[in-house]
């Protein structure tokens, strides 16, 4: 079932990419769904680890998966941005980004499906600055009318 799900998610991304608006709604849509969904609609609410230090900070940077899901995330958002200014679509993946990584954090809190960290923000953010980095630059060489057609 995962395997389809995944397969699911990634058609919705490539066409979010594309430019399908629609797409990209219902990727969103979907994975607010995924969490409650996942445990049958059943919630046994977890505790969530607020303790935050920069050792912890660091360490949570080895979240690889939060790392590359979000930096996708980030891509996907200023692809469905792109035709505000460069700063507004920066803003507005930023802002998605952080939105979303709350909303897992509290959702595997209220499933008890996952842990619930507040450091875990730290990845999520750190996939929207790599998103970030990767976006400039091709932003920069798709308007210097490199690779158009």
């Amino acid at each position: 079932m995962m395997i389809f799900v995944s397969l699911v998610f990634a058609v919705l991304a490539v066409l979010a990419f594309r430019g399908a608006r629609w797409a990209y709604v219902a990727f969103v849509v979907l994975g607010v769904l995924f969490f409650p969904a996942r445990v049958g609609f059943h919630f046994h609410p977890q505790p969530c680890e607020t303790q935050f230090n920069l050792s912890l900070a660091l360490f949570s940077l080895t979240n690889y998966g939060h790392l590359v899901r979000f930096a996708i995330f980030f891509l996907m958002t200023c692809v469905q941005a792109r035709r505000l200014s460069p700063r507004a679509q920066f803003l507005i993946a930023l802002a998605a980004v952080i939105a979303m990584g709350i909303y897992v954090e509290a959702a595997e809190g209220i499933t008890g499906d996952g842990h619930c960290r507040v450091r875990d923000l730290v990845p999520d953010i750190a996939g929207a600055l790599l998103g970030a980095a990767i976006w400039l630059p091709l932003r920069r060489w798709r308007h210097f009318g490199v690779g158009s057609a």
